[in-house]
C-alpha cells in the first residue's frame, strides 16, 4: 500500500465545543490505485485529505505512506514528504502570477529534483497546453488554469495525487475532460490517486468508491 490510514480521529474546538470531524478512519490506497472519497458537505473528506497530505496532525490513529509513519515527522521531514511524495490538485488553482505556463508546470519538479524535460512536454501536449506556455495564468480560462495545475502536480511524478473537488469550479464537460486527463496520465506517472468529490457520477469513474458519512466510513 502506497498510503494506510489507521483510527484516524480528528478534532477541532470551536465556540460552541469541541467537535469530532474523523471519528477512527481506516483507509489504505494501493500503488497506481484511483479511489474516489465521497459524502455529504462536512462529513470530513478535506480533513482526510489534509492528513493525508501532510497539511495537518491528526489527534489520533496512524498516516503511513510507503511505510513511514507521519507522526515521526518534524517539520522539514514534512515539507519533503510534500515536496517529493505528494502532489495537490485543489479546487482554487493555486497557480503563481508571476510564472507562465511552462514555468509553472516545472515548478514543483524541480523543487523535487525531478525535473524531465521530456516527461514536461508529453504533459503539456497531452493536456493541450503546447500552445499557450509563453502565457500567464491570467490569461488562461478556467479549465486550462486547472489544466496547468493538474501538469504542475504530475510533472514530478509523485507516489501520490491527492485532489480536493479538482473539477468544482469548472462546467461538466470541461470538468469530465480534465478527469480523463487526470486519470490517465496519473496512470503513466505510474501515481495512486485519492480524489474528494461529491459527484457519484465522476466518483463511479475511478476504481473504487469510498463513502463518508459522520466523520466514519460506511461504504
Amino acid at each position: 500500500m502506497i498510503l494506510s490510514l489507521t483510527g484516524i480521529r480528528k478534532s477541532y474546538t470551536t465556540t460552541e465545543g469541541t467537535i469530532e470531524i474523523l471519528k477512527g478512519i481506516d483507509l489504505d490506497v494501493a500503488a497506481g490505485e484511483s479511489v474516489a472519497l465521497t459524502g455529504e458537505s462536512g462529513s470530513g473528506k478535506s480533513t482526510l485529505l489534509h492528513l493525508a497530505g501532510g497539511l495537518d496532525h491528526a489527534d489520533g490513529g496512524s498516516v503511513m505512506m510507503g511505510g513511514q509513519d507521519l507522526a515521526s515527522f518534524d517539520d522539514g521531514a514534512r515539507a519533503r514528504y510534500r515536496r517529493t511524495q505528494v502532489g495537490l490538485v485543489f479546487q482554487q488553482f493555486n497557480l503563481i502570477p508571476s510564472l507562465n505556463v511552462a514555468a509553472n508546470i516545472s515548478f514543483h519538479a524541480k523543487l523535487a529534483d525531478r525535473h524531465d524535460p521530456a516527461w514536461e512536454a508529453a504533459l503539456t501536449e497531452e493536456l493541450g497546453l503546447s500552445a499557450y506556455l509563453a502565457r500567464y495564468p491570467e490569461q488562461l480560462s478556467g479549465g486550462q488554469q486547472q489544466r496547468v495545475a493538474i501538469g504542475r502536480t504530475l510533472a514530478a511524478r509523485p507516489p501520490l495525487i491527492l485532489a480536493d473537488e479538482p473539477t468544482g469550479n469548472l462546467d461538466e464537460a470541461t470538468g469530465d475532460t480534465v478527469l480523463d486527463l487526470m486519470l490517465s496520465l496519473a496512470r503513466n506517472a505510474g501515481s495512486a490517486l485519492l480524489l474528494v468529490t461529491h459527484s457519484s457520477r465522476l466518483a463511479d469513474r475511478l476504481d473504487r468508491k469510498v463513502v463518508l458519512r459522520s466523520g466514519r466510513i460506511v461504504g
